[in-house]
């Protein structure tokens, strides 16, 4: 699929008709994903202060908490996995993308689908395991949505006119089948003995490691070359990163229970898998950086490369504490606390985020005909998000290691048991970090306000500028694809 620049505005929105799918759904993940963190702010607020709201039921920590994750990790990350894929398929094919009203009414389906189930937890509580709360009535035709770009990208890549598997189509193939995976398997009902421990462990722990950042890596390495002008640096190591990924994920999810109720063949297989969650996340960076290399001067002049590498550095940082988090000696202390839901917090809240507007603004003004709205207020989203995100996730994590160091002092001495007023105890030592946690967390709900709202205006009122002509060639020039 060979890219060329024409001047003439009829020609231009012609050609942006022709990609509604991918830009409409990059706006609807932008609104979900800003939804999502103002529920996260009202979660960690609860979380500081638990007596507030202490008579509003659908305000309680226990269904906020679902009600949250659900939104970002289903809400934003499946709606930004279908608008990746609808853009970077047909330019890493060689084929034009069909039945885009179909792709566009499905995708928006789907996004309502998850606001009335994250509607539905608050109301009426959570049904089932984490990331599995929303009610039986939704789970299979929300998975049947999910099939819908599992059935378009597939159809695109048969009628491919290209050869090669670069990274990025790998990552793309990656996120429209692994959500949908990963929620029929947190759907099945009535498993017992040792299924619902590894329900649980493989749906949370593989969405948040697998599936939800895909589309978002996918993007990065797509943009990185595109916005940089440089070939990358090497393909075979990218795509080692991306088949160590796709192979430990799954293994190291157990990582997290430990210290719980985790079968004792899990430990090694899970402390094992973790090194190459490590692994991957060091390739991804490397990969970064030595693209970029000597061209440190588009970093300071481009918005999207700015967003890449902030997002990539943090990424990597929290992809890798995952890591560490899977080794006997680490889970001991951090297994069962608030720890987990720093490292969750740091990537729906900062990483993917920051990567996904990444992409989103490289590809949005070359969907639409538009410029980039307000570069100026996309660094300050970017300043606020960082700050305040990055805040957000160590306050929490700090919190769940000050907490498991507690409770392993408390076991080891014998001064107080970890029940009852000596669990409080435990945790009275962190309400500062949690309040802390909490106006943290609205400097990045600003943050990402100003992002949403640059995306935003660029899609609705951006100044005019020339689209992608995507035309269907014999061959497709490597660089021109943009991933190697």
């Amino acid at each position: 699929m060979a890219t060329g620049e024409t001047s003439i505005r009829e020609a231009a929105e012609m050609e942006s008709e022709r990609e509604t799918a991918a830009s409409g759904l990059m706006l609807l993940s932008c609104l979900l994903l800003l939804a999502g963190v103002a529920l996260l702010c009202l979660t960690l607020v609860k979380l500081a202060v638990p007596t507030l709201f202490a008579d509003t039921t659908f305000l309680s920590y226990g269904r906020l908490r679902p009600a949250t994750t659900s939104l970002l990790a289903y809400g934003f990350g499946g709606t930004f996995a279908q608008a990746t894929a609808y853009y970077l398929t047909p330019r890493l094919v060689g084929t034009r993308m069909e039945h885009q009203s179909l792709a566009l009414l499905a995708g928006s389906v789907y996004g309502l689908l998850v606001l009335v189930g994250t509607l539905m937890i608050l109301f009426r509580g959570p049904s089932g395991p984490e990331l599995a709360e929303f009610p039986p009535l939704l789970d299979w035709p929300i998975a049947a949505l999910l099939l819908v770009p599992v059935l378009l990208v597939t159809s695109m890549i048969r009628g491919r006119s290209e050869d090669g598997s670069y990274v990025s189509l790998l990552y793309v193939i990656g996120a429209v089948w692994w959500f949908p995976a990963l929620h029929i398997t947190a759907s099945i009902p009535g498993l017992a003995g040792m299924g619902p421990f590894l329900q649980t462990s493989l749906t949370s722990g593989g969405m948040w490691t697998l599936a939800f950042p895909a589309a978002a890596l996918g993007g990065a390495y797509y943009v990185l070359v595109k916005e940089s002008g440089q070939p990358l640096f090497s393909g075979p190591l990218a795509r080692a990163g991306f088949w160590t990924l796709a192979g430990v994920a799954l293994l190291a999810t157990p990582a997290r229970f430990l210290s719980g109720p985790a079968p004792d063949w899990t430990e090694t297989v899970s402390v094992v898998a973790s090194m190459g969650l490590a692994l991957s996340a060091l390739t991804f960076v490397a990969t970064v950086s030595l693209t970029l290399s000597g061209e440190w001067q588009t970093a300071r002049e481009s918005p999207v490369i700015r967003l890449l590498m902030a997002g990539t550095v943090a990424y990597t940082i929290l992809t890798v504490l995952v890591g560490v988090s899977g080794f006997r000696s680490v889970a001991a202390v951090v297994g069962l606390t608030i720890w987990h839901d720093g490292l969750v917090t740091g990537l729906s809240l900062v990483a993917v985020p920051v990567l996904a507007m990444a992409f989103i603004f490289y590809a949005l003004p070359r969907t639409t005909g538009r410029e980039l709205s307000d570069p100026r207020q996309a660094a300050r989203g970017l300043r606020l998000t960082l700050w305040g995100g990055g805040a957000t996730a160590a306050a929490l994590m700090v919190s769940g290691l000050v907490t498991g160091v507690t409770w392993n002092w408390a076991s080891s001495s014998g001064a107080r048991a970890n029940v009852g007023e000596g669990f409080s105890e435990s945790l009275a030592g962190v309400d500062v970090l949690f309040t802390l946690g909490a106006l943290a967390s609205v400097v990045a709900l600003i943050g990402i306000a100003l992002l949403v709202w640059t995306a935003a205006g660029t899609y609705l009122a951006g100044p005019a500028r020339t689209v992608e002509i995507l035309m269907p060639v014999a061959a497709v020039d490597r660089e021109e694809t943009g991933d190697e």
